[in-house]
C-alpha cells in the first residue's frame, strides 16, 4: 500500500481531537452526575439524621412529660394523704342519740348539725328536713348586704326607705327611733336585725331587694339543691344553715363585723346560756312552735352547732343544754364521761 498523504494525517488529527473533546465532555457529565448523586445522598442522609434527631427529641420530650406527670401525681397523692377527710364524730352521735331518747326528740320535731373545724369531725341528724326558719334568716340576709358592699354595689353608709309595709312587732329600736317615710342607714339596720333581732329592720333589708330575689341570692351560700318553696317561704334546713355557717367562717375577714354582732346577740340565752367562758357567735329564731339557734362556738377547737326544734317544751333550755354537752363532750379528757 502507498503512504498516507498529508491531508489524511490532518483529517486523522482532527478526528482524534473531536474524540478527546467528546470523552472530556462525557467525563465532565459523569463527574457532574456523580456530584449530584453524592449531594442527593448527603441531603437524604441529613434529612434522615434530622428526622431521627426530631424523633429522639420528641421521645425525650415525651419522657420528660411522663416524668413530670409522675412527679405531679406523686405530689397530688402526697397532698391528698395530708388532707384530713371529714369523718363522723361517734361521741357526738352517741350523745345526741341519748339526748333524743331522754327528750322524745325525733324526725318530726328535731334537726341538728355539729362540726369540729380543726378535727373535721361532724354529725348531722334530720339535716335535710325543712322547717320554718323564723329569725335565723337574718344572718344570710346580712351576709348578702356585706357582699354587695364589698362588690361596690352599695356603701355601708347608704340608706334605705322605711315604708309602712316594713313594720313588724318584735325586738330592736328601728320602729321607735324612725318614722315611716324616713331613710335608715344600712349599717344600723344590719346591727339591729342581728343584735336585737329587729323584724322591722329585716323587712326593710329584704323588701329593698324583693322577697324572691332576696331568697335567690341567699341560695349561693349552699351547694345543696333547694326546693321551690325555699324561694317563696321562710323555710330552711339544718343542712342549709350548716353551709351558711361554713361560708361565714371561711370568709371571717369579710364578715368580721357581722360575726361581732352575732357575739353580742342574745347574751345569756340559747347556745350562750351555759357557756359563759366561751365566745359564741350565734343567731336564734323563735316563731310560734319553732325555736332554733345556730352559731360558732370558740372553744379549744372551733365548733359549728345548730339546734332546731318544733313544738318542743322548754326548747330554749334544751338548746342551751345541748350546746354545753356538745362542748364538754369534745373537750373532755380521755376516760371522762359526759352526763
Amino acid at each position: 500500500m502507498g503512504k498516507k498523504g498529508k491531508h489524511f494525517k490532518k483529517k486523522e488529527s482532527r478526528l482524534n481531537s473531536k474524540i478527546i473533546i467528546r470523552l472530556m465532555f462525557i467525563l465532565v457529565i459523569i463527574a457532574l452526575v456523580v456530584m449530584v448523586i453524592k449531594n442527593m445522598n448527603k441531603e437524604e442522609k441529613n434529612s434522615q439524621e434530622e428526622e431521627k434527631g426530631m424523633e429522639e427529641a420528641h421521645m425525650e420530650e415525651e419522657e420528660e412529660q411522663k416524668t413530670e406527670e409522675v412527679v405531679a401525681t406523686s405530689v397530688e397523692s402526697s397532698e391528698e394523704e395530708n388532707i384530713i377527710e371529714e369523718t363522723i364524730d361517734v361521741k357526738i352521735e352517741e350523745l345526741i342519740n341519748n339526748i333524743r331518747t331522754k327528750n322524745n326528740l325525733n324526725e318530726n320535731n328535731f334537726y341538728f348539725f355539729f362540726y369540729n373545724i380543726e378535727e373535721k369531725k361532724s354529725y348531722y341528724y334530720n339535716e335535710n328536713a325543712y322547717f320554718t326558719a323564723a329569725s335565723t334568716i337574718k344572718v344570710p340576709v346580712a351576709m348578702m348586704y356585706y357582699d354587695k358592699i364589698e362588690e361596690g354595689i352599695l356603701n355601708i353608709s347608704d340608706t334605705l326607705l322605711y315604708t309602712k309595709d316594713d313594720y313588724e312587732e318584735g325586738g330592736g329600736s328601728t320602729a321607735a327611733k324612725y318614722s315611716v317615710g324616713e331613710k335608715i342607714p344600712i349599717s344600723y339596720l344590719i346591727e339591729q336585725s342581728i343584735v336585737n333581732s329587729d323584724n322591722t329592720a329585716l323587712n326593710i333589708l329584704v323588701n329593698r331587694e324583693g322577697y324572691e330575689k332576696c331568697k335567690n341570692q341567699l341560695s349561693k351560700y349552699t351547694n345543696i339543691e333547694l326546693p321551690e318553696t325555699f324561694y317563696k317561704e321562710n323555710i330552711a334546713s339544718a343542712s342549709y344553715y350548716y353551709d351558711v355557717l361554713q361560708y361565714l367562717y371561711q370568709n371571717s375577714e369579710k364578715y368580721s363585723e357581722l360575726i361581732g354582732y352575732m357575739k353580742k346577740s342574745s347574751g345569756g340565752i340559747y347556745l350562750k346560756a351555759q357557756l359563759p367562758q366561751y365566745e359564741v357567735a350565734h343567731k336564734y329564731g323563735s316563731y310560734e312552735e319553732y325555736t332554733h339557734d345556730y352559731g360558732i362556738i370558740y372553744g379549744k377547737n372551733t365548733y359549728l352547732v345548730g339546734v332546731f326544734t318544733k313544738g318542743v317544751a322548754n326548747a330554749s333550755d334544751l338548746i342551751a343544754s345541748i350546746g354545753k354537752q356538745v362542748v364538754d363532750c369534745e373537750e373532755a379528757e380521755e376516760g371522762e364521761k359526759v352526763e
